[in-house]
This record gives structure tokens, sequence and C-alpha cells, in this order.
């Protein structure tokens, strides 16, 4: 059944429904959550509270042409209203550190070799990868769409789709170390 025939039976108090939506975008939830915040239990909680939110609220749940989408907005306002405004890191901080600005220009010069050696592991990397990998990691990934959804687009099963996804990761894991 598709996302937007389960997301109508939602609506209509289909429990195995809405375990089919949980079940198909948790993952993909919880992997956009640690991107925006680190903390495993407020991402995990947000989570689980967006999830009974859409259960209580099932009567009033809108029509959305994208469920995976929808979700991910009221995950990010959820974490965004869980941290407090002076918790958030600036882009800079994340590139650089909070002290960025104080570098010499020997230390930028030493990070930005770092930086060209790190692009350089992750094009190795990247075309150590197969066709049918690289796609699956970029609708992953890049694209944000679930398993399901991945499934759909390339003919296969969520499962074979997951298991490619790992066996990408385990490649990429193999040429960039300790990186993820």
């Amino acid at each position: 059944m598709g996302e937007d025939l389960l997301w109508r039976a939602i609506r209509n108090n289909d429990l195995e429904a809405f375990t089919e939506i949980y079940k198909s975008y948790y993952q993909f939830l919880f992997a956009y959550g640690m991107r925006m915040n680190g903390d495993k239990h407020l991402v995990k909680d947000a989570i689980h509270e967006l999830f009974l939110d859409v259960w209580k609220g099932r009567d009033r749940l809108p029509e959305v042409a994208h469920v995976g989408s929808y979700l991910r907005t009221i995950l990010r306002r959820k974490i965004i209203k869980e941290v407090p405004q002076h918790q958030w890191r600036s882009l800079e901080e994340d590139s650089y550190g909070p002290d960025a600005a104080e570098y010499s220009y020997e230390e930028r010069l030493v990070r930005l070799q770092s930086d060209e050696e790190m692009k350089q592991k992750v094009q190795k990397a990247i075309h150590s990868l197969s066709k049918k990998q690289l796609e699956v990691i970029r609708m992953k990934f890049f694209e944000e769409k679930s398993y399901a959804e991945i499934a759909d687009f390339t003919a296969t099963t969520p499962r074979t789709v997951y298991n490619q996804v790992y066996e990408a990761l385990k490649i990429l894991r193999k040429y960039l170390g300790l990186l993820f």
C-alpha cells in the first residue's frame, strides 16, 4: 500500500497503517534528527512524541502529498522547541570550531590541506561503490527517501534496499576509516 493510502487509513483509525508508517519512517527520522542534534535521547523522545501526536490527532490530520517531508518538518519543529537557542552551534563552529577567528595563517593552511586530503579519500570511497550502491546512498542520505520509497523507485523490496545501503556504508567506512 502506498504512503498516501496508509496516511488516509491512519486518518480512519487504522492501527496497522500507523504501525507501517512508523516502521517505514523511524530510521529516516532518527538519522535526520541526529544530524540536527547529536543527543540520541532527545531525538528518540521527539520521534516518539511526534508519532504519539499523529495517532492522538489522527482525526485532524491534513492530506499530505509527501508523508516523509511532513513528518520531518514536525520533527524539526519539536527538536527546535526542545533545545535552547544558546545550545545551537553555528555553521562556522561546526566547520572550524568555536575559536575559528583566532587561528593563525599556518593553522588555517593545515586545516585546508586536511580538508583536501579528506576530499580525496571521499572521492576514492565513492568511486569504489557500484552504480546501484551510489544510487541508493544518494536517495537515502541526500534526497532523504525512506527504504520503502527507494524500493518503489528501484523496483526492489525495502529489505534489498536496506542491504544495499548497509553494504555501501561498509565500503565507505573501510575507505574513510573512523569518519563515521
